[in-house]
């Protein structure tokens, strides 16, 4: 039965192939060499530093306090960072304060101007605009959609 199968298969693809177009797969230099190290193992310095900055999103980080922790030059350190990561420290930072940002918004009444100092930002139109290019929606918005039921004290 598997034969008949298989022959009824690629007779139905023989008729199906020349309707079928494809397109070459295109990859950018760059997108080619993260496919490649996707699972290459993390430098000791990169973990630190992405350990130092969600361990504390909401100080002010600067490339060169990282870059001194463990030991490297800025452009070295932020090298390698992007290398482990896939993105710079400075947008991971971003990342990790939208994420903590979700979590208050979604757990707490704190209000959204709050909520956005809490995490380390402290203009109100960047934070809403990185808000939204990570999550693909304002704060305000967000809360509404996710905001977890509150339980009725007994």
């Amino acid at each position: 039965r598997f034969h008949r199968m298989q022959a009824l298969l690629f007779a139905v693809l023989d008729i199906v192939r020349p309707h079928v177009v494809t397109t070459p797969i295109r990859q950018i230099e760059a997108r080619r060499g993260a496919i490649r190290r996707r699972f290459a193992p993390l430098r000791a310095e990169a973990r630190t530093v992405a350990r130092l900055l969600r361990a504390e999103p909401a100080r002010r980080w600067r490339l060169a306090d990282l870059a001194a922790v463990v030991h490297l030059s800025t452009a070295q350190m932020s090298r390698v960072f992007t290398k482990a990561y896939g993105q710079t420290p400075i947008a991971y930072l971003a990342t990790v304060r939208v994420e903590t940002m979700t979590r208050l918004l979604r757990e707490t009444d704190l209000p959204v101007g709050e909520a956005m100092r809490q995490v380390g930002w402290n203009s109100r139109g960047h934070a809403s605009a990185m808000f939204r290019k990570i999550v693909g929606l304002t704060p305000s918005q967000y809360r509404r959609q996710n905001r977890e039921p509150r339980r009725a004290a007994a």
